[in-house]
């Protein structure tokens, strides 16, 4: 934390403490405004991460939080102040215009200053909190009296709980609750503290050198400002006649976020009514983000949600390199099953994006259904490119996944640097391929309309993806008896491969409980290639094909000997192959460093 320099400034009559780093100035400052229990400390990530890409950043401690001092009266403190200050603080640093970044009830002065001084603010970013309009709070109606703003908001209450412990205790129990998926709510006999356990460990991502930090600050502030705001002025009145903020604004959301549990929060974000306030919003989801998502996260994958072709597509990103990956997925995974691959391409300097493709995971499915096909994920993988501004990316392809990369390079090379696939050769298709094989293979099975619908309908969606993942982790081509459903083949108590963890687990099912399978089946399965009209087709970019020896894509009828013989290279001009001998057919999790390695060697070769 070196680079991060502090001074203090009078604003008010009170000395205010900031925290500041970066040498960018004027529209290039990013101003931080913390929630509770934080303090300027919480942005130390983004501080730094900021100042790298060449903007000021600058976090104060609001007044009475922290190092600044307190107002004379803390019981008559409000939003109005916090408001003020931030004014009085542009104008002491000679800002006219700043971005401001806020989290928790740090959102709320940030969107009212937009609203007051729309020309001192450039663009509004907001973590956990979305706009909301000011007004007397609904709580009570909800929720029961042992809600923790309830409890705060009652004079006295809070500083009995907090008073029989030490302030680095509170502080502690509080990250503890907040970062929870549940709202803290106390029983009619207990105080808010008593909801942790002493014995609770702090969440992975806070140290106790953070506890420390976070300790001795609350320790010279104390709670009563950061008590009387936010929790005893959500009532104030601004006056304000149009509520409609007219900057730009980005919200990030942690999908495990308790916030998101409050009355009609989740549907107001989801439903799009946010936007009738926010007009220029983009929300951006991080699936296991937390209350707490920028300690949590501070490198994390991104994601965000675009128009493409008439149906909302979910976006994963990571990296902000000037050379762009574009990862497409396979059955039965989605944007998650790239997460080792984004992370490794992001830290070797390229841009890493996944999408979830139309119908699965968080993107909407095809308006209809029966005619979503390979050309749209041809057609979609383009617009991506068009809607990012990508002249040209490399493409990862997985499963089926690497079909449209492939046929992306052959209809529109002048876009494509080169290709990565994993698991699947570029073969010519041929409507009888797989007419060897008896009628209980299983992609004959989930062509056969109403087959899979009926066979998933007997499980939950946990247990289906979970069967999926284990058979086709297997060395042998998934068929099932005469008298026997695919589900049928996997033993009830078969624990998934040991690379696959219980929180994997737990984030591919609650995805495909959205999406659920109509999608997938549909594309690949019952979706034909139409007729393959490019005569002599030859990928002319340079490919890279990584082949797990234990895959059991192997064994279909003739594919291995169509890689060993050669007979590949004559539709692939510029291909390397590489095998990893006990690699499956989830290689990119199986071997995530080997797999890594591979892929990264290769962009830096042909990059």
């Amino acid at each position: 934390m070196d680079q991060i320099q502090h001074k203090f400034i009078n604003v008010q009559g009170l000395n205010l403490h900031i925290a500041e780093t970066g040498t960018g100035g004027g529209p290039n400052t990013v101003v931080f405004l913390h929630g509770f229990p934080e303090i300027w400390y919480s942005w130390r990530h983004q501080m730094i991460a900021v100042a790298s890409a060449g903007f000021r950043a600058i976090a104060p401690d609001f007044r009475g939080y922290g190092l600044s001092d307190p107002p004379a009266q803390p019981e008559k403190a409000s939003f109005k102040d916090v408001i003020a200050d931030l004014l009085a603080i542009l104008d002491h640093l000679g800002l006219a215009k700043v971005f401001l970044v806020a989290k928790d009830w740090g959102s709320r002065p940030a969107y009212l200053f937009a609203l007051l001084h729309p020309e001192r603010v450039s663009g509004i970013i907001t973590l956990g909190v979305p706009f909301v309009p000011p007004g007397p709070s609904t709580f009570q109606k909800y929720l029961p009296e042992g809600f923790y703003i309830l409890r705060w908001g009652e004079p006295g209450r809070a500083e009995a709980d907090f008073g029989r412990l030490d302030a680095k205790t509170v502080v502690r129990n509080v990250y503890i609750l907040f970062s929870r998926s549940e709202i803290p709510i106390a029983a009619e006999n207990q105080e808010i503290m008593d909801l942790v356990d002493a014995s609770t460990p702090l969440p992975p991502w806070f140290t106790e050198e953070d506890l420390a930090m976070y300790g001795a600050l609350y320790e010279k502030s104390g709670f009563q400002t950061a008590l009387q705001v936010p929790y005893r002025t959500m009532d104030e009145d601004f006056d304000i006649a149009e509520l409609i903020v007219k900057v730009p604004a980005l919200l990030i959301v942690g999908d495990k976020d308790y916030v998101l549990k409050f009355p009609g929060m989740e549907e107001y974000i989801r439903s799009g009514k946010v936007n009738d306030f926010v007009p220029d919003l983009e929300i951006t989801h991080l699936p296991e983000g937390t209350h707490f998502v920028q300690e949590q996260s501070p490198e994390q994958i991104q994601h965000k949600y675009i128009d493409i072709r008439g149906v909302k597509l979910h976006i994963a990103e990571s990296g902000t390199g000037p050379k762009a990956v574009v990862f497409i997925h396979g059955f039965p995974e989605i944007w998650y099953s790239w997460r080792h691959q984004m992370v490794a391409v992001a830290a070797a300097g390229y841009r890493a994006i996944a999408p979830d493709l139309r119908g699965y995971g968080l993107s909407e499915p095809h308006p209809q259904l029966e005619k979503a096909s390979f050309n749209d994920f041809v057609q979609d993988t383009l617009a991506i490119l068009d809607h990012f501004q990508i002249d040209k990316a490399f493409l990862v392809g997985k499963d089926f996944g690497s079909w449209p990369v492939f046929l992306l390079s052959l209809l529109h090379p002048t876009r494509v640097s080169g290709v990565v696939s994993l698991g699947v050769p570029f073969f010519v298709p041929r409507p009888q391929r797989y007419q060897g094989l008896p009628e209980g293979f299983y992609i004959s099975r989930w062509k056969d309309h109403g087959r899979a619908q009926a066979d998933f309908s007997r499980f939950d969606v946990k247990t289906i993806w979970k069967n999926i993942y284990i058979l086709f982790s297997k060395s042998e081509i998934p068929i099932a008896d005469k008298d026997k459903e695919l589900m049928d083949m996997v033993d009830p108590s078969s624990p998934p491969p040991p690379w696959l963890t219980d929180e994997d687990l737990a984030i591919y099912t609650s995805l495909y409980e959205n999406s659920r399978f109509d999608s997938p089946m549909q594309v690949p399965y019952k979706s034909k290639l139409g007729e393959f009209t490019i005569p002599n087709p030859k990928v002319e970019v340079p490919v890279l094909l990584i082949m797990g020896g234990k895959d059991y894509f192997l064994k279909f009828p003739g594919i291995e000997e169509y890689m060993k013989s050669g007979e590949v290279k004559e539709h692939v001009v510029h291909l390397e192959i590489k095998f990893l001998a006990d690699g499956n057919h989830f290689i990119q999790e199986q071997f995530p460093d080997q797999v890594n390695e591979l892929i990264v060697g290769f962009l830096n070769h042909k990059a």
